[in-house]
């Protein structure tokens, strides 16, 4: 037998060096596997310590506040200002007919002396939705034998600082009654008191009688008086 074939038979029946070797591979083996046993152990254990030391937690779902502009009124809602239309009769007197339209302009009289002249100015409320004061302005001078006055079981002046409130040359009252959807007149009888003596001649510009409507909240203010000065200033 040569050492070749000597050699080969020696590594065949596991003997020598070489049956060493196979048994350090296979310890290396084990070494590996124990590494990654030993891993998996360390991975468990924190992941187990992990829960254990968690926080204990709870979350609520949310809760949203939305806030919006109030109005004072439904869509399509609001004041207006309307007189009730007149007919002017053939002998030059006016008359307001059962059936007389609301309408939105003023209304130009002929006068003659001692011919009063029906006149039923109103301010209309329609769909109101919160507490509010309304106001009306009148302007215009009286004279003698041409007189008008303002409703007082409806309307009081508004008063500040011991005098009445005036804006623009009109001057302020005040719905007396809590207002809710309606018409309210203002003139005293719906008419103007025309004096026999009365010249028309004498009759100018700022004997002209116009009117004008306000309405402001009530909340956020002590009175009358001051909300309608911090509305309407």
């Amino acid at each position: 037998m040569n050492a070749d074939s000597a050699r080969w038979t020696l590594l065949r029946h596991g003997e020598f060096g070489n049956q060493n070797l196979c048994k350090g591979g296979n310890t290396k083996k084990m070494k590996k596997k124990t590494l990654t046993i030993a891993i998996a152990l360390v991975l468990v254990v924190a992941l187990a310590v992990g829960a254990t030391w968690a926080y204990l937690t709870a979350q609520s779902g949310p809760v949203v506040n939305t806030f919006t502009v109030g109005k004072l009124f439904d869509q399509g809602g609001g004041i207006k200002l309307q007189e009730k239309a007149v007919t002017q009769n053939a002998d030059g007197t006016y008359v307001i007919a059962a059936d007389a339209a609301w309408q939105d302009t003023g209304i130009n009289y002929v006068v003659q002396p001692g011919v009063d002249l029906p006149k039923q100015p109103a301010v209309k409320v329609d769909s109101l939705t919160a507490k509010a004061y309304l106001f009306v302005g009148v302007k215009g001078d009286t004279k003698d034998g041409f007189t008008w006055n303002v409703d007082t079981a409806i309307w009081s002046p508004l008063m500040k600082d011991n005098a009445q409130v005036e804006k623009d040359g009109y001057k302020i009252w005040v719905l007396k009654t809590d207002v809710a959807n309606g018409s309210y007149d203002i003139l005293a009888n719906d008419k103007v008191t025309v004096g026999k003596d009365l010249n028309p001649d004498t009759l100018t510009a700022a004997n002209n009688i116009a009117f004008q409507a306000y309405i402001c909240q009530t909340a956020g203010f002590a009175d009358a008086a001051a909300a309608f000065t911090e509305c309407f200033k």
